[in-house]
């Protein structure tokens, strides 16, 4: 390339190795992508959506929503340049998940549907199940646990052929919700042990922080079974270990089911209301509208009917938004 004052130049490469960022984000590592990603000059991001989408990525998996969103917008912009439709899949796959942990159920759905054409027209199991994991978690949001347990066993199955432990940990972490939801108790506790195995084995500790908080919410349902108050402990260390503040809310929010399960109702409130302050402030809307019914049940217990009502209504209008 011949530069203005008619010298020889050579063209500007990105100063960050994408493959080097994807595979901290893969390993677990999403805290030190995100911290290093501060550094970054943005001229060096420039016609880079490669470095992007996983900057993107690892805002996603700390609970930066808003930030991973921004960043995945772009890379997306810059994959549809590029023709890229590998790119373009990815980059959809963030955005669906953030639309999702947003409250925005229809708008994940859209970005999951593109992944999932896109995945089976280029033969990415990987991808592919992820997205069927994802799909999942929308349909066990919209309450039909068959449905979900059906798409999760089908990504399991995906993931342990890949050998990808992390997908196996979220897809095991998730089923045991569906059996917590379909009452199948001690099922849901093993499924839930095993994904915080595996998340403790890839040391990757906001997948541990997740795991072990829904571990804690299902053993609080089994009167002879383990100790909710000390995995919920560990919890919130692996999610101050991540710097993962919604994870941090998350833990608040199961100290709060906990705290209703044995009558501490003005416990409970408190804590549910601290895990939506967190939430709120990370733009975590499905978190927050799951603190906020957690709320709603700790005032109509206690009591307190017009306050209950008004956090039901509140909770309910955020679940359910179109």
């Amino acid at each position: 390339m011949i530069g203005s004052n008619g010298t020889m130049t050579m063209p500007t490469e990105t100063a960050v190795n994408p493959a080097e960022y994807r595979a901290l984000v893969d390993g677990g590592r999403a805290d030190e992508v995100v911290r290093r990603s501060e550094e970054i000059r943005e001229t060096d991001l420039r016609d880079a959506p490669e470095v992007e989408i996983e900057i993107a990525r690892a805002l996603a998996r700390t609970g930066r929503f808003e930030k991973a969103m921004a960043r995945a917008t772009t890379a997306l912009w810059g994959f549809r340049v590029k023709r890229d439709l590998r790119g373009q899949m990815r980059a959809n796959l963030v955005l669906g998940g953030v639309a999702f942990e947003q409250g925005h159920p229809l708008a994940a759905e859209h970005h999951y549907g593109l992944v999932r054409v896109l995945a089976v027209s280029l033969g990415d199991h990987r991808i592919q199940a992820q997205v069927t994991n994802n799909l999942a978690c929308l349909a066990l949001q919209k309450g039909d646990f068959q449905a979900a347990e059906q798409l999760f066993q089908s990504s399991l199955d995906l993931a342990r052929d890949l050998a990808d432990l992390r997908a196996q940990a979220e897809v095991l972490h998730n089923l045991n919700a569906v059996y917590r939801g379909l009452g199948q108790l001690e099922i849901a506790a093993k499924s839930g042990s095993e994904a915080v195995a595996l998340a403790e084995q890839l040391e990757d500790w906001s997948m541990v922080a997740l795991a072990l908080g829904g571990l804690a919410e299902t053993t609080s349902w089994i009167d002879r079974a383990g100790d909710p108050e000390g995995l919920l402990a560990r919890a919130a260390e692996s999610a101050e270990r991540a710097g993962d503040v919604v994870r941090q809310a998350e833990v608040q929010r199961v100290r709060a089911v906990v705290a209703l399960r044995r009558g501490g109702y003005d416990e409970a409130y408190a804590l549910a209301a601290s895990g939506r302050t967190l939430a709120e402030r990370n733009a975590a809307d499905l978190l927050t509208a799951e603190c906020t019914a957690v709320m709603a049940v700790a005032r109509k217990r206690g009591g307190l009917d017009a306050e209950a009502t008004r956090l039901r209504e509140e909770a309910t209008v955020a679940l359910y938004r179109i």
